[in-house]
């Protein structure tokens, strides 16, 4: 009723979306502090980017909404000092991550349950089979959520479970898209 595609043919970005987060989910079991530490490093970087782009934007900004730009600078020094910490203090960021990752994985799970409607006419197995992955990586993401120091001892297999998850999932809506 919501689409007017008839057919989706095979869908390849998903299929191909879906093989990353499972080598990526792997490789997360197989070297948990490797992963860790390269997630903990990436993080930081990202985040003094991000701040270094947002103290920037701040003088083009306040041009057009002085009285609220004060909040680009704020965020943009946060982040950079976030990012800083981080930087050094690798198991800090690991576990600022084990919060960040939980919103990103409730965030993506709830927009996949509101979206897997469209898969109810390409068959209901595919369409059962997604809303019940959908429903553990959102229980994934609370669990994650709800005791972040616990989940930062177990984040690298937290982790892994959900890539892993997430990627057969992203391979069911592939080869359900064919149909």
């Amino acid at each position: 009723m919501f689409y007017t595609r008839d057919r989706w043919g095979f869908d390849w970005r998903e299929f191909i979306t879906g093989v990353l987060f499972i080598i990526a989910g792997i490789f997360i079991f197989r070297h948990p502090d490797a992963g860790l530490v390269t997630l903990g490093l990436l993080f930081s970087i990202i985040a003094i980017a991000h701040g270094i782009t947002q103290i920037a934007g701040f003088f083009e900004i306040r041009k057009y909404t002085p009285h609220a730009s004060w909040l680009l600078m704020l965020a943009g020094i946060l982040d950079v000092i976030f990012g800083l910490l981080f930087l050094f203090n690798i198991p800090a960021g690991i576990v600022g991550m084990t919060v960040l990752f939980a919103i990103w994985f409730f965030i993506d799970s709830i927009a996949n349950l509101f979206n897997v409607g469209h898969l109810r006419d390409l068959g209901t197995v595919w369409f059962v089979v997604s809303l019940i992955l959908d429903i553990l990586t959102v229980v994934l993401a609370v669990l994650i959520f709800m005791q972040p120091v616990v989940a930062a001892v177990s984040f690298a297999a937290l982790i892994g479970i959900y890539l892993i998850i997430f990627g057969i999932n992203a391979l069911v809506v592939a080869f359900a898209r064919r149909n």
